[in-house]
């Protein structure tokens, strides 16, 4: 997400999550403002496109490049 306010909070969404679910401290979750840092990252193996209509066919196309499995939203171009 480019809006840094937006993936802070979800960023403390996730790790609270896990930390209620665990019962400890979880500060683990990394955080992109670019998607091709996210798709260059060999562990990511699958990603969910839910971008602004017109970002998905780009973003689609370079996960793909990148051997990633792919959730998309419509419209996919």
């Amino acid at each position: 997400d480019v809006d840094s306010k937006r993936l802070n909070d979800a960023k403390i969404l996730v790790e609270d999550y896990y930390q209620q679910k665990s019962g400890k401290s979880f500060k683990g979750v990394k955080i992109y403002e670019d998607y091709r840092k996210l798709l260059d990252n060999k562990d990511i193996d699958a990603v969910v496109i839910s971008t602004p209509d017109h970002w998905h066919a780009l973003i689609a196309i370079e996960a793909a490049k990148k051997g990633k499995h792919i959730y998309l939203q419509k419209p996919t171009s």
